[in-house]
């Protein structure tokens, strides 16, 4: 038993190192864009919250950013591990240490189109039906989110999404019903991948529903542009292995904030 836990963390410690440190380092400057999306009455809760406990010492941004920090390395580190283990028992993990041209490729196409896909459809589409879309693209982007975007969404988001959740899926999808074959069905992928497609969806509605609304255009919105995207994360990963659904994660974002910043 002390055998395997030490080759694991000798083998992939520095996978989780990089987890972990991703996690602090994006997960602080989503505290910091938290406090920018605040009203001025939750602003003031929260103040009114860290003197009754307090934590007035800190600014409020840094606060929620320490916060958001540790919480973020805690899923890099956990859920980076468990991913592991589970996406080694159906095949998913990939142990190469350096990036191939051709899913290096196909993982830039994804960024282009896909960022560009979530700008135009609000342009072209959703916004026509919703001032509020359109009123959301006013303010350029920050940043705290920017930076956030390109740290904690694409590494934590897909070790949360892809590395653990698709895998923990496809494991129990395996163990369920194809724990005769020697290696998974293909058909049983494709479902985890939906699945967690889904659920990458639904973990954007608080912030949606925030910002926008709940009507049910913007909820279609919401699955029908992030569970799309996720579609193509989860391939990557099936594919060729999760840093290329990293890559595609942090280049859609990429891609679309400069739309954004320069065009919009």
């Amino acid at each position: 038993m002390k055998d395997g836990i030490r080759n694991f963390i000798k083998t992939y410690g520095m996978t989780l190192l990089f987890f972990t440190v991703i996690g602090l380092l994006g997960g602080f400057f989503v505290g910091l864009y938290t406090l920018e999306s605040y009203s001025e009455q939750m602003r003031a809760e929260l103040l009114s919250q860290m003197a009754a406990n307090g934590l007035d010492i800190l600014p409020p941004d840094i606060l929620l950013g320490i916060i958001a920090a540790w919480q973020a390395a805690g899923y890099g580190l956990v859920l980076g591990a468990l991913g592991i283990l589970l996406s080694k028992r159906v095949g998913l993990w990939r142990d190469e240490r350096s990036l191939t041209a051709k899913p290096l490729m196909l993982s830039a196409i994804v960024s282009v189109v896909g960022g560009a896909s979530m700008i135009l459809f609000d342009l072209l589409l959703f916004g026509r039906y919703s001032e509020a879309i359109m009123a959301s693209y006013a303010t350029k982007p920050s940043v705290p989110y920017i930076i956030s975007t390109v740290t904690y969404a694409a590494v934590i988001e897909e070790v949360m999404l892809r590395l653990f959740f698709m895998s923990l899926v496809a494991f129990l999808l395996y163990k369920l019903f194809g724990k005769e074959a020697d290696t998974p069905a293909s058909w049983i992928f494709v479902v985890a991948n939906v699945v967690s497609a889904i659920l990458f969806a639904a973990g954007h509605l608080p912030a949606t529903l925030a910002m926008l609304g709940g009507t049910p255009m913007i909820l279609f919105r919401c699955f029908l542009l992030n569970g799309g995207i996720g579609l193509f994360f989860g391939y990557l990963y099936r594919k060729y292995g999760l840093r290329y659904a990293m890559i595609a994660h942090g280049g859609c974002h990429i891609v679309s904030k400069l739309i954004w910043i320069l065009w919009i």
